[in-house]
């Protein structure tokens, strides 16, 4: 009975221990846009493909990583809360995007503690669930000299979304 209390003590705890990601780069999942952009910059937003939600670049992200990033966009619903952080880095080569994405994916499971799947919608992804938002490690290869790391949260009503989205052009 002792082990059996203390295996689920040690289950228990090492669960609420565990951190829920709910940043990338100094902005917060289901913050409102309007405390990362002026009102003027709120007005270049752009329809996202994912239906009821719009998507812009962050000119000036609150954490600049140019290891990890150099572009910073978010998506967010008609009430301007963050439904998806997402960056962008650019490479020549397929061989270096996997390396600096390797790195970023441990950065990741170190700092929350989780490990990454392999994503089944992507060729070279990875992707863990925390609680109720996905952060997402992909390299997409563009042509021969353009890959492009993507890493991303979104909260769990985007990414159905965005799933039905993927789904729907297979």
């Amino acid at each position: 009975m002792k082990k059996l209390l203390l295996s689920l003590l040690i289950t228990l705890s090492t669960t609420i221990l565990a951190k829920t990601p709910d940043s990338l780069f100094g902005v917060y999942i289901n913050d409102n846009v309007l405390d990362y952009v002026t009102q003027e910059e709120l007005k270049s937003k752009y329809r996202d493909y994912v239906r009821g939600f719009y998507a812009l670049i962050l000119e000036n992200p609150p954490v600049s990583n140019k290891d990890f990033s150099d572009y910073l966009f978010v998506k967010f619903d008609k009430n301007n809360k963050i439904a998806e952080i997402k960056s962008q880095k650019k490479f020549q080569n397929s061989e270096t995007c996997k390396e600096v994405e390797n790195n970023a994916r441990r950065a990741f499971e170190s700092k929350y503690n989780i490990e990454f799947v392999e994503n089944s919608y992507v060729n070279y992804g990875f992707q863990k669930w925390v609680g109720d938002n996905v952060i997402s490690t992909e390299c997409r290869v563009f042509s021969d000299d353009e890959t492009i790391l993507f890493i991303s949260l979104r909260t769990e009503r985007y990414s159905y979304k965005y799933n039905e989205f993927l789904d729907s052009k297979i």
